[in-house]
């Protein structure tokens, strides 16, 4: 990767930065250098993976997260269930 350092028509002096497969950027040069390469590394790392993938990722940290609703853990009150025996008889159940 490639830097050099110019002033710009609104006096601003810019990084021309030519990375190494060809690629051109301009960036302010108050912004120090070695922000400007962990970018770069954090870029290109991230482009490394599908596209697909980060979407994937991205949808998945921004999916709300639901608290479990408590659930009764004692019936209330007397409950009947009517089931059928083997043979045919009716036979209640009482909880």
């Amino acid at each position: 990767m490639e830097t050099t350092r110019f002033t710009a028509q609104n006096g601003r002096e810019v990084l021309k930065i030519v990375t190494d497969s060809g690629r051109t950027g301009y960036i302010d040069s108050s912004i120090p250098i070695e922000v400007i390469e962990a970018w770069h590394r954090r870029i290109s790392a991230a482009l490394a993976h599908p596209i697909s993938r980060q979407r994937r990722l991205l949808r998945a940290s921004r999916r709300r997260v639901f608290e479990p609703v408590r659930r009764r853990t004692r019936q209330r009150g007397l409950m009947v269930h009517m089931r059928l025996h083997r043979r045919g008889r009716l036979l209640l159940a009482l909880r």
